[in-house]
């Protein structure tokens, strides 16, 4: 059989904007049986609505895109080099569809933002039957940097595992975006075993595993040295996209569905408070709720390390700090018919070896998500993974500085009513 790669191209394009903008049916249904606050459970489904009808991201975080790609070993693929094929589709799409660009040049010596989101991180397996299988699946920097890696003792037991499985996800709920999706994979050698955990989000069998915020684990296991048993857990957000395809006869199947919202409620509930309101604003109790309106500004980990480059030269910075709020934030690049691109909170734990100078300079209160490592200023959490939804909170946005920094510079926000807990 052959199969043209512009055909493969198409497919890769629809799949990433369809996981992007769609989260898949069995997830929003799991997300609405999940045991979570009610109010927080809502405003994920209302952003999965929100997101669908406007044709945009579910969450800023776009990720890196990773391809599940399954080869019938008689398919000959005509046209490009099928890798040119694949990361041309992840860089029109990204740019087309105006997606957060999040992939940087080198790991260690350059981490500047590349522009393109590229390269894919592509699984290639063959298969017997005729046809190609793709799978595209997005995942955020905050679900990953909480995955775990352990090296058993061939005579563990399955109890401990599952006591492994269950103290990552624990502490990952923190700072991923619950409710999570866990992947585990158990056996081969150690990046066997990362790549079936990675696959299990998707293919995996789900295992009876109550864990509270987590909705679903699932598993992969696989032949391994009689001397090592390795165990990766992988963590994904609420926001788990995906999206799959078959090509046969050089026709592209999508295995979507049609789309079934539900009835949601939305009230966000909150005290009213403007950011000029300094005393009220330093009054606040732990556990409050808050609807926050006024000037607040983002800045993430390339911002933050520039600002801080610039007070120790004696600089002066690029907005007033005094009394500022600090939104840990990174929004998708806007379109034509938008004030900003979908924007929501980022882990907030790695601003922590940053964030007591600027507070001891005047930062007023932080937002962003999970938990922290100090007690300097006010914090303020947001729920991750509702961009869409906080997108509308934005009334207007100016860059004001390191545009060069791409989704990490630094932008004046006017919001109104964003939602918000004091912890």
């Amino acid at each position: 059989m052959k199969i043209s790669s512009n055909t493969i191209c198409k497919a890769i394009y629809n799949l990433i904007e369809q996981a992007n903008i769609m989260l898949p049916q069995n997830i929003y249904n799991k997300i609405k049986s999940s045991k979570i606050d009610e109010n927080k459970k809502n405003l994920i489904l209302e952003n999965a609505k929100i997101a669908f009808d406007n044709k945009r991201p579910l969450c800023q975080d776009t990720g890196q895109v990773t391809i599940f790609f399954e080869i019938g070993q008689n398919v000959t693929i005509e046209g490009e080099f099928i890798e040119d094929v694949i990361n041309k589709a992840v860089e029109d799409c990204y740019r087309e569809k105006f997606y957060r660009k999040s992939t940087c040049k080198d790991a260690l010596y350059d981490r500047n933002n590349n522009g393109k989101n590229t390269p894919a991180i592509i699984h290639f397996d063959f298969i017997k039957e005729d046809k190609i299988n793709i799978l595209v699946a997005l995942k955020g920097g905050g679900a990953e940097n909480m995955s775990g890696l352990k090296m058993f003792s061939p005579t563990s037991t399955k109890e401990e595992i599952f006591e492994y499985i269950k103290s990552v996800a624990h502490h990952a709920v923190k700072n991923s975006c619950p409710p999570l999706s866990v992947g585990v994979g158990v056996g081969g050698t150690i990046e066997k075993c990362t790549y079936l955990a990675k696959r299990a989000l998707y293919f995996g069998e789900e295992i009876d595993l109550e864990i509270d915020n987590v909705f679903e684990v699932k598993m992969l296991t696989s032949e391994t040295h009689i001397a090592s048993l390795p165990v990766c857990v992988n963590i994904n957000c609420h926001s788990a996209r995906y999206a799959s395809a078959t090509i046969a006869d050089n026709k592209i199947k999508y295995g979507a569905k049609p789309y079934e919202f539900k009835e949601t409620k939305t009230e966000t509930s909150g005290k009213k408070i403007n950011t000029d309101e300094i005393e009220t604003i330093k009054n606040l109790k732990k556990g409050d709720e808050i609807l926050l309106s006024g000037t607040i500004y983002t800045a993430r980990d390339m911002a933050h390390k520039k600002l801080i480059e610039t007070m120790e030269i004696g600089e002066k910075l690029p907005f007033e700090i005094n009394n500022s709020i600090i939104f840990y934030a990174g929004p998708c690049p806007k379109n034509e018919n938008e004030i900003i691109g979908p924007i929501g909170p980022t882990t907030s734990s790695r601003m922590d070896k940053y964030a007591p100078i600027l507070f001891e300079k005047g930062v007023l209160a932080s937002i962003g998500k999970g938990e922290r490592n100090i007690q300097d200023g006010i914090y303020f959490e947001a729920i991750g993974g509702i961009a869409s939804y906080m997108q509308r909170c934005v009334t207007s946005c100016d860059i004001v500085a390191y545009e060069e920094f791409g989704p990490e510079a630094i932008y004046k926000l006017e919001v109104k009513d964003l939602p918000l807990t004091v912890k």
